[in-house]
């Protein structure tokens, strides 16, 4: 029984990260008999990267709840076991034990971060507010990352979706200048220069996977670190501290025009007449390994969506029960929209499956939010541990 805000909040966020990684890593679900098995060794640079990326929260997060080193490891050894044996009888899929090695180590490099934050940070409500875990949207910073990383992914098959990594990165730069502004304004050419090289930083982290690609990474991260700096510059009018709605009417927006773009990807494709199916796909047929980025990005942009849509509503102070029937009709609504779009398109159309993916999705990502300011209120000593 989890019986802390901090310990609920780690297990939801592990729950999350345990399910795109199965989502990654074992679609489209369907299995054979293999003849004969097939086991890799190759060892590929991307790989490890994005074993390691992928891997690292599970041990970090597992720690959080207040489970032991051990079992971290443990944890991520399990499943990445239970991943590759399972690849086995996937044909578009093959195991190796080089993964499974990879894996280990991310999940333990997640458990060695925990400990050495652990070891040097009290998270003291001075902690705290040094972290900016109060400030207004902050949240929405570290809820940005996961969709960089599924994005950048997705970048591997299909390079034109830079666009969609750089509406991401413009909506991170707007948070983060707006957040400096009210908490820290009026900025200096230096302190405006330290938020602008902090921006960059973030986006790099987002762009984990593709680190080894110059190309959209450095001059998507320059962009990020000039409009960072170039809106910290400018001056901050509103004396309202809590200033959520003032940055997020700013990024709305772009963000509706992303999930647009996201479904209907890629845009322009011809019409045909409106056609849909109960699955993601309606047959069977080969795909590559990385195909599931896409579906994982649009996953992660709706569990977004939740968050955007409960904090929007966060100044109420609602309970997650009451908050829980508005922001199911917001994303259901924008859900069924989209695929209502979607299914004019050629190709494979609407997915009702899909569809109600993504709004479970939404769901979580509203009741992260929710975790998170019970957490924050706990810390800050306005609330119940």
């Amino acid at each position: 029984m989890l019986r802390t805000t901090s310990a609920r909040l780690a297990a939801a966020l592990l729950g999350y990260f345990v399910l795109v990684i199965v989502l990654l890593t074992l679609f489209p679900f369907y299995l054979v008999l293999p003849n004969p098995i097939e086991i890799s060794l190759r060892v590929a640079p991307d790989d490890i990267v994005e074993n390691l990326i992928l891997f690292l929260p599970i041990g970090f997060l597992y720690r959080l709840t207040g489970g032991r080193p051990r079992g971290a490891v443990f944890l991520g050894a399990a499943l990445s076991a239970s991943v590759e044996f399972i690849q086995i009888f996937l044909p578009v899929r093959t195991a190796s034990p080089v993964d499974l090695v990879i894996n280990t180590l991310g999940a333990g490099l997640g458990v060695w971060l925990y400990d050495q934050i652990a070891a040097h940070i009290a998270m003291t409500p001075t902690m705290v507010g040094r972290l900016a875990l109060e400030i207004p949207l902050m949240g929405l910073m570290y809820m940005l990352v996961p969709l960089l990383w599924m994005n950048a992914l997705a970048l591997r098959d299909a390079p034109d979706r830079w666009v969609l990594t750089a509406m991401i990165a413009a909506s991170g730069a707007i948070v983060l200048s707006d957040i400096y502004r009210a908490w820290w304004g009026p900025a200096g050419l230096w302190s405006a220069g330290r938020m602008a090289l902090t921006a960059g930083a973030w986006f790099l982290i987002g762009s984990g996977p593709r680190l080894l690609h110059p190309l959209p990474t450095i001059p998507l991260t320059l962009g990020v670190v000039l409009l960072t700096a170039g809106l910290a510059a400018l001056p901050w009018r509103s004396t309202d501290r809590r200033f959520e709605r003032t940055t997020l009417r700013r990024i709305l927006p772009g963000l509706a025009l992303y999930l647009l773009l996201a479904a209907l990807w890629p845009p322009f494709q011809p019409l045909s007449v409106w056609h849909g199916t109960l699955g993601l796909t309606d047959r069977i047929e080969p795909v590559t390994s990385r195909y599931p980025a896409p579906l994982l990005e649009y996953l992660a942009a709706f569990t977004l969506l939740g968050y955007v849509s409960a904090e929007w509503r966060g100044r109420a102070e609602l309970p997650l029960t009451q908050d829980l029937p508005r922001l199911l009709l917001i994303t259901l609504g924008s859900a069924l929209t989209l695929e209502l779009l979607v299914g004019f398109q050629s190709g494979h159309g609407a997915s009702l499956v899909r569809a109600v993916l993504v709004v479970a999705g939404a769901l979580f990502g509203g009741i992260i939010y929710h975790l998170q300011r019970d957490y924050v209120r706990f810390l800050l000593g306005r609330g119940p541990e």
